[in-house]
């Protein structure tokens, strides 16, 4: 079969002309040319504007527009003053429809941006193929297209919209030969069609296998081909960060902890760029030691020294200034923590308990309780505030949250919706200092009350974000009965906590922290369902809604219901 004359049409090394056998095609010069593709027609530009040329070099049509790219399918990707549209070969618009950006034809479908903002795919006839709106998504190959939701995670769909596999990654590619490369929290690796790992091992970086070998970089800096199973079949480059280096480093990271909570209470992150002497001068600090403490502060990238000044970096202004950054107070509350629970581990597992039971917030001064506050509100508005949009909240009307997270998502709530009734349950520290806004007044009560405890009131929503795994197993089973009984008919609960995986790590050191801190852990999905099914609760939805955090969607069992509503 011959090969098409427009395959075998190279650009030139200025890219503003093309070449066959190393000749030009066509005696026109472009401002830029790109590759020809079917029907052989290539992306061109000149004082004129963008557009498509032929394998004369001559303009395909009259029309004008700001960027032209290669025809895919039929259908070439162009970008006018009313927006990016597809034009056929004639030049002639594809459909009515002008988005924000437009990408190329892939299996019958389209990526496009609309002018909201939102991802999705259309048709060779400009309709959407779904009714999801995503962050972001990607090419079609071999049915799938990988789409990212709004936190950022990812996963992959079929051509109807459908989760293919149901499992949301950090990253992710499109699936080549059935395998496609994934990242979680622990690295990177390669997933079947199902969305499972080949192999527990993770990488620095993956690349997708060909011919049943893939290149992987260790995360000791080796370069290593693998097979299908994981197995290592060569070692290309040895490692270049010994592992016990890395261990090494692992054995020490209390000492980050304390070096940046010590920069915040010092407030040596304020008012920079600033020298040493300046610095020393506004901190009461002696210079010499003030000098280590920004060492090791430059080596952790939190500031950098350049002409005989301290700057901060990105990172840095994460922390400064520290009135103002959540991430302040919580250095400062995690290295008390640390001093409070962790200096009895090893007592707490001799003993199979907690020997510092939740202790450290009822006994934490007003300065420190501020400090934890703070810092709790802060991951709360970042973890937690795509529940608003993300649940239908028209539908409820009186709402309970239990604890300091839950207060950030009732006041956003209370502000978002005129017609909602809300009440914020806590121990009594939760409500020190704590007022209620002014225009909330009406629509809010804060109660002191313990959640373990038959509740004082009932509600057709429950919000317990991070709560339950402060408490033990016995404890969480008292918890979920109490919100049984508050719970109205048709009402729903809805829990927002890390889970446990029986093959992966994740949550670990969060679990273990848990548990000495006050006496609480993170569960399995298996672990909840039990607890679920003994208070009388089910499971209606499970939701990634972030890296590490999952909406876990309850209402009664139906046979719960049908007693509550018979009285019996």
């Amino acid at each position: 079969m011959n090969t098409p004359l427009w395959q075998q049409i190279s650009l030139s090394p200025c890219e503003t002309f093309h070449l066959l056998e190393e000749r030009p095609l066509y005696p026109q010069r472009f401002t830029r040319v790109m590759k020809y593709h079917a029907p052989g027609l290539a992306p061109a530009k000149d004082a004129s504007g963008a557009f498509h040329i032929d394998l004369q070099g001559q303009a395909a049509y009259s029309s004008r527009f700001l960027e032209t790219f290669g025809f895919y399918e039929g259908l070439a990707a162009v970008c006018s003053h009313a927006g990016w549209l597809h034009i056929h070969p004639s030049g002639e618009a594809g459909y009515p429809e002008h988005y924000a950006w437009c990408g190329n034809f892939q299996e019958g479908h389209c990526p496009v941006k609309n002018r909201q903002g939102y991802y999705y795919h259309i048709n060779h006839q400009g309709a959407r193929t779904y009714s999801e709106s995503y962050a972001y998504v990607g090419d079609f190959k071999e049915g799938m297209a990988v789409v990212c939701n709004q936190q950022g995670l990812q996963t992959h769909i079929n051509y109807q919209g459908d989760f293919t596999h149901g499992h949301w990654f950090l990253g992710l590619g499109v699936y080549h030969k059935g395998v496609a490369n994934a990242q979680d929290r622990r690295g990177h690796y390669h997933i079947d069609r199902q969305g499972c790992p080949l192999y527990a091992e993770r990488y620095a970086r993956v690349e997708p296998f060909y011919n049943g070998v893939a290149w992987v970089e260790t995360l000791t800096g080796a370069y290593v081909t693998l097979d299908l199973q994981g197995k290592p079949l060569a070692v290309i480059r040895p490692p270049q960060r010994p592992l016990w280096q890395q261990l090494s480093a692992d054995m020490v990271g209390f000492w980050r902890t304390k070096t940046i909570a010590c920069a915040i209470r010092f407030r040596v992150l304020e008012d920079l760029p600033a020298t040493t002497t300046e610095i020393a001068q506004q901190t009461n600090l002696a210079e010499g030691a003030l000098a280590r403490l920004l060492r090791a502060l430059w080596e952790l990238a939190i500031v950098y020294y350049q002409e005989d000044s301290w700057h901060l970096t990105e990172k840095g202004q994460l922390l400064s200034p520290a009135d103002e950054k959540f991430l302040a107070a919580a250095a400062v509350m995690w290295s008390d923590v640390n001093d409070h629970c962790w200096h009895s581990l090893e007592q707490s597992l001799l003993n199979h308990m907690p020997t510092v039971p939740r202790l450290f917030k009822a006994s934490a001064s007003d300065e420190k309780l501020a400090d934890y506050h703070r810092a709790i509100d802060g991951y709360a508005a970042n973890d937690f505030s795509i529940l608003l949009e993300r649940l239908d909240w028209e539908q409820h009307d009186r709402l309970i949250g239990v604890g300091r997270s839950a207060k950030v998502l009732l006041e956003q709530l209370l502000q978002q919706y005129s017609h909602l009734q809300a009440r914020l349950l806590g121990d009594a520290y939760l409500f020190k200092h704590l007022t209620i806004p002014a225009s909330l007044t009406t629509r809010y009560v804060l109660q002191p009350h313990s959640p373990l405890h038959p509740w004082p009131a009932s509600a057709d929503a429950i919000l317990l974000p991070r709560v339950l795994h402060y408490y033990s197993d016995p404890q969480t089973l008292t918890i979920l009965r109490c919100i049984e009984q508050a719970l109205l008919c048709g009402g729903k609960i809805y829990l927002l906590e890390t889970l446990l995986e029986e093959q992966t790590p994740q949550g670990g050191l969060l679990d273990l922290n848990m548990w000495v801190e006050s006496g609480g852990q993170l569960r399995t999905l298996a672990l909840w369902q039990q607890l679920f099914e003994q208070s009388g609760l089910c499971l209606q939805a499970n939701q990634a809604i972030s890296s590490g955090i999952h909406l876990l969607t309850l209402q009664r069992s139906a046979t719960q219901e049908v007693i509550d509503e018979s009285g019996q």
